[in-house]
Parts: structure tokens; C-alpha cells; sequence
């Protein structure tokens, strides 16, 4: 009877158990969920970088109208104003998750959609890495585009 409760305790957890791909599934749609609230404190949570830096570029982003944007670390830091308030409704779709032990890439697209009905897609590339039992963000290059 012994051996049965533990065998069932043990397939009881391992049904809820969370494999590595929704974890950081899990870490993306919260950092986009934080950036729609404009809560740049929340999306920080998030991320792993050097605050100090102010070489390396950890945000990529090739805009709609043809213009790029990055941000360093010590952007992501000083610039209170990023990212910036998105008055958009936002959904992601479509990921590809590869991982090799504690670094992982996330392909995915999302769609802005502005209240009147028009929408941007984008196509963002994550780079992550695990620290302790969470995946926390790298780098980001979105690339938006207007859907045919």
C-alpha cells in the first residue's frame, strides 16, 4: 500500500510538471503582458543583462516605416520611457522553442492590432538563458512588417 501512494504521488506530480518550453513560453507572454501595461519595472524582471553596458546591444528592433531602434543595457536601465506605452492589442503565436541545456532560443510571431482594427505583424527572435529554475531574456530582435 506504501509502494502504491508514493507511485501515485510520484505520477500525480509528473503530470503537472512543467516541461522547459512552457517555462519560457511561460517568461515571454509575461514580459509582453507587462510590456502592454507599460510597466517597465515588470518587463525588467524578465530580462538578464549588464546595467553597466552601454556597448552591446540586447533590444533589435527594425520598425514599420523602415527605421531601427536598439537599446544597450544601460539603456534598458536609464531610459524610463522604455519600452514604451503600447495602446495596442497584442498577441504572439507560432513559437519555436529550441533549447541546449541552459541557453534557448524562442521564434515567434506577434500581431499589434490598433483599436481601429489595423494591424502590424512582427517577427521577434528571443535569446535566453536559464538562471537557477528560471528562463529570464538576453536579447530581442523584432522585425515588424505589414501583413499581405
Amino acid at each position: 500500500m506504501k509502494n502504491l501512494f508514493f507511485v501515485l504521488l510520484f505520477a500525480s506530480g509528473s503530470l503537472y510538471a512543467q516541461t522547459e518550453e512552457d517555462a519560457i513560453k511561460a517568461t515571454l507572454l509575461a514580459e509582453a503582458k507587462a510590456l502592454k501595461a507599460h510597466q517597465p519595472n515588470e518587463v525588467r524582471k524578465y530580462w538578464l543583462f549588464d546595467a553597466t553596458d552601454s556597448k552591446h546591444t540586447i533590444v533589435s528592433v527594425n520598425l514599420p516605416d523602415g527605421t531601427y531602434t536598439s537599446r544597450t543595457g544601460a539603456d534598458f536601465v536609464s531610459d524610463a520611457a522604455f519600452p514604451p506605452a503600447m495602446p495596442l492589442s497584442v498577441s504572439n503565436a507560432d513559437f519555436r522553442i529550441k533549447t541546449a541545456g541552459t541557453i534557448s532560443a524562442a521564434s515567434y510571431q506577434t500581431t499589434y492590432t490598433a483599436p481601429d482594427g489595423k494591424a502590424i505583424k512582427a517577427h521577434r527572435l528571443v535569446m535566453l538563458e536559464k538562471v537557477g529554475k528560471d528562463w529570464k531574456i538576453t536579447g530581442i530582435s523584432e522585425h515588424y512588417y505589414i501583413p499581405k
